[in-house]
């Protein structure tokens, strides 16, 4: 019975951090967010700032606390795939010019580990933490190729700007090839090649992408650099099994 209750507490303690990570800064709107009470959330946001996880700024409201930051800082020391595949994705940003992005599998999500800018005059919204529907990016799409058609479905059909029919056929083209594409699907103008990162035993545990906005990236160059980002796949691969 202690054990629930310990359980509990700790997920309304999650909840609330989730909340304020979402951008919620104000007791009210966290309170309706998590559907917390006001006393409850209010008793779990001292214990936060008292142990540095949430901290209160002045006009701001409550942001993640330095405790949090060295957490974050210290998860993407223990994440060797971020700093084995760095250099070789720096290498794909100077060949192509273009934006180059690495992430991993988070629920439904697709969790960007790394960024690397590219030379053109233009600046992606995406950031290194950032999470988005798997369904909706071309990276996300390669972290899918694997799965299940069921599971296809159910992800694409969270998306209500995708069509389903034309996902799924696209999804079996990539599975097809190993490769995907990001068609404006998620923001318009913006494009993007994925491959699947693979480890000795073919399972895929991360994928990387070169994303740019439609003038640089008409369909012919998306096809040619399906071959160069699975080279630079492999070269990822080998240093990690």
């Amino acid at each position: 019975m202690s054990q629930n209750l310990g359980n509990q507490a700790l997920n309304k303690a999650i909840d609330v951090i989730d909340a304020i990570a979402d951008g919620h800064r104000q007791l009210k709107t966290i309170c309706e967010h998590t559907e917390l009470p006001k006393s409850t959330v209010h008793r779990i946001l001292q214990g936060l700032i008292e142990a540095r996880y949430i901290r209160e700024v002045k006009g701001l409201g409550l942001v993640l606390g330095t405790k949090m930051i060295q957490l974050g800082n210290r998860a993407q020391k223990d994440m060797p795939l971020k700093e084995i595949a760095h250099p070789l994705l720096c290498e794909l940003a100077e060949e192509t010019k273009d934006t180059v992005h690495l992430g991993i599998k988070d629920e439904d999500h697709i969790f960007y580990l790394d960024k690397i800018s590219g030379k053109r005059a233009i600046e992606l919204r995406s950031r290194i933490g950032d999470r988005l529907p798997l369904a909706a990016t071309g990276i996300g799409k390669s972290l899918m190729i694997d799965m299940p058609q069921m599971e296809w479905r159910r992800l694409i059909k969270k998306e209500k700007n995708l069509d389903l029919n034309e996902m799924l056929d696209r999804m079996a083209n990539y599975s097809k090839h190993d490769f995907s594409f990001d068609l404006e699907d998620n923001e318009e103008l913006v494009r993007c090649v994925a491959v699947p990162i693979r480890n000795k035993y073919g399972n895929i545990i991360a994928a990387i992408s070169v994303t740019s906005i439609k003038p640089y990236m008409p369909d012919e160059r998306m096809d040619s650099l399906i071959g160069t980002l699975k080279h630079y796949s492999d070269l990822i691969s080998k240093r990690i099994n």
